[in-house]
């Protein structure tokens, strides 16, 4: 979502939530390759080990009335967090949480709004920056016993000295998200793409399909293989730009310690921007592309059937669900593989993260705690956090649970199997270079603006005006 990025046109809200209750367990077997993956991103996270929780636990139902404040970023969680809420209100009468949501890229100004005139109990942070501007407001939650069972490197952004200071909520991960039937029906195997050779020939073979009218009877709106929403800055930028600088640094944290971009994976990055671009409708006047939004390419393009696959991840299910639920079935996810560097790999991360606000009262950080503590370990609370949130979480405790949808559960698995790389290194680029340098010189780009050289050398030049700017 991932993060912000998955519901772009929401509005802000606030919404009154009801209860929740205590206790548990679940697992996911995340391995130690996701580790590095998740480290970071627009919510910079936090993680250490230890726990005195039975002390949180004890001033959560100590019987003082207590009124905590959830501000959050994920718009589409909402429903989950209240069950959540309900649950845990139902065994703590004592506690009330009111859930307030901002979405989009209303959420940053909003949040520091938030911050001077009601500071929020727990909070979405969003990575180095927030641990820059909000560093003297949130609390150390190293003693939470659920950081006992942190993903390795999931909390590494927002660790500091030894001391936690953000929860990881939730991982994801994204690839080629695709209609399995339609390929299947055109002939194509699901296992037969998990490299690029065998991906390029599967559209391959469905473009030749859909061109002689062949899919028109059992789908009438197919048009295209794929469309490529390249009015949206993070998919061009963040997301297609992350191949280029996983070639030159393993982590966030090393992007965002690098002064200079050395762009030694801006070839690949050409080969997945023309590869996308060449499936789509507007593969012979591709400027038309930077007309096409998330919402087109998602609700009005994969989840009626009008294209077969969008480079997305394991967040657009619950939209695709509400739009048709029989298509989600259909679903599936391919990895984002580049020839020779990243065939069969998914980029997956930990995007979302929560903070404690340290200002708050002793007995709001109690409750604030002994809930996190609660959603991640109780067994109800769990599956809710599964199936309802739809989160992958980025935790060890997750036995017997499977995912609600297919692209979750594909993410899982590639958890489970190390097929996974970092997919959040462009969450240490500085600030603003992802969307408003990347993703606007890959639209002049296809724009016939610029040619791919010129694109390389603004990118590389602007990483190094933008991080000066940064560091003075």
């Amino acid at each position: 979502m991932a993060q912000n990025e998955a519901s772009i046109d929401e509005k802000f809200f606030l919404i009154r939530c009801g209860t929740v209750s205590q206790k548990g367990g679940i697992h996911m077997k995340a391995k130690k390759l996701v580790a590095v993956g998740m480290t970071v991103l627009m919510l910079g996270g936090l993680f250490v080990g230890c726990g005195n929780s039975a002390d949180t636990s004890t001033e959560a139902n100590s019987g003082e009335n207590v009124k905590i404040t959830i501000f959050q970023s994920k718009i589409e969680a909402n429903e989950g967090y209240k069950k959540l809420i309900a649950a845990y209100e139902k065994n703590h009468p004592n506690v009330e949480i009111n859930l307030e949501a901002v979405t989009g890229n209303d959420f940053g100004a909003s949040m520091k709004a938030k911050m001077q005139s009601d500071p929020p109990t727990i909070f979405s942070v969003g990575g180095f920056s927030d641990m820059k501007d909000y560093g003297d407001v949130i609390e150390d939650v190293s003693d939470l016993d659920i950081m006992q069972h942190a993903l390795e490197g999931t909390t590494d952004t927002f660790t500091k000295d030894g001391k936690v200071y953000a929860i990881p909520l939730y991982m994801e991960g994204y690839g080629f998200v695709i209609n399995k039937q339609m390929f299947e029906d055109a002939g194509v195997s699901v296992d037969s793409m998990m490299n690029f050779e065998g991906m390029k020939a599967g559209f391959d073979t469905l473009k030749e399909k859909i061109d002689n009218g062949e899919m028109k009877d059992k789908y009438p709106n197919l048009e295209a293989v794929m469309e490529y929403p390249t009015k949206e800055l993070w998919i061009a930028g963040d997301h297609d730009a992350n191949v280029a600088l996983t070639h030159d640094f393993k982590t966030p944290n090393e992007a965002y310690a690098a002064d200079s971009l050395p762009g030694t994976g801006f070839e690949d990055y050409k080969k997945m921007v023309d590869f996308q671009a060449s499936y789509t409708t507007n593969a012979n006047n591709t400027a038309n592309l930077n007309s096409v939004d998330y919402t087109t390419s998602l609700e009005g393009g994969l989840a009626i059937e009008r294209v077969a696959c969008i480079k997305q991840g394991n967040w657009v299910a619950p939209a695709v669900e509400t739009t048709d639920p029989e298509v989600l079935q259909k679903l599936d996810m391919l990895p984002y593989s580049v020839p020779g560097y990243s065939d069969g790999k998914y980029f997956v991360g930990v995007s979302g993260y929560w903070a404690i606000h340290s200002k708050a009262t002793d007995a709001q950080k109690a409750a604030a705690k002994d809930f996190i503590n609660w959603m991640f370990t109780d067994p109800e609370a769990q599956k809710i956090v599964v199936n309802d949130c739809k989160f992958i979480p980025p935790y060890d405790n997750f036995d017997g649970i499977k995912a609600s949808d297919p692209l979750s559960q594909r993410i899982m698995d590639a958890n489970n199997s190390g097929n996974t790389m970092n997919g959040w290194v462009y969450s240490g680029s500085p600030n603003t270079w992802g969307q408003q340098v990347a993703g606007v010189e890959v639209q002049k780009y296809l724009a016939g603006e610029a040619d791919w050289d010129e694109v390389t050398k603004t990118c590389i030049e602007q990483w190094s005006e933008l991080r000066k700017q940064q560091n003075n």
